[in-house]
């Protein structure tokens, strides 16, 4: 089998649904030969029965698949998300190595010579 492992639970759970489908059918087709209720139960209970648990078996294997799938999108999306935040910091840091420092505003500067002077 090729495929990534949600394709193969994918088909496995398809597999099982159709393998409780034939087992639930062959329980019937086994219950309706017979007239009587006390004949019927047993076909009801083997066919009817397993066939259910079948299907819930595939249809654990289909939702697993769905969560994994869902899981890894999560997981990478996350990973796309971090990598950009990490290139934006890089960035800002390098800009702000390169970027002058301000010169002080006039105002300050005549407040701070005032200062001195006054003292």
């Amino acid at each position: 089998m090729s495929g990534s492992p949600t394709t193969r639970l994918r088909l496995l759970g398809i597999l099982f649904w159709m393998a409780g489908g034939i087992v639930i059918t062959f329980g019937w087709m086994g219950m309706a030969e017979l007239a009587y209720v006390d004949g019927q139960m047993p076909y009801l209970i083997s066919g009817g029965v397993a066939g259910l648990a079948l299907i819930l078996v595939g249809s654990t294997f289909i939702v697993a698949a769905a969560l994994s799938e869902a899981a890894e999108r999560t997981a990478q999306r996350t990973a796309e998300l971090l990598k950009q935040a990490a290139d934006e910091a890089v960035e800002a840091a390098a800009a702000s190595r390169e970027a002058p420092a301000k010169p002080a505003e006039p105002e300050a500067r005549t407040k701070a010579k005032a200062e001195v002077a006054a003292e």
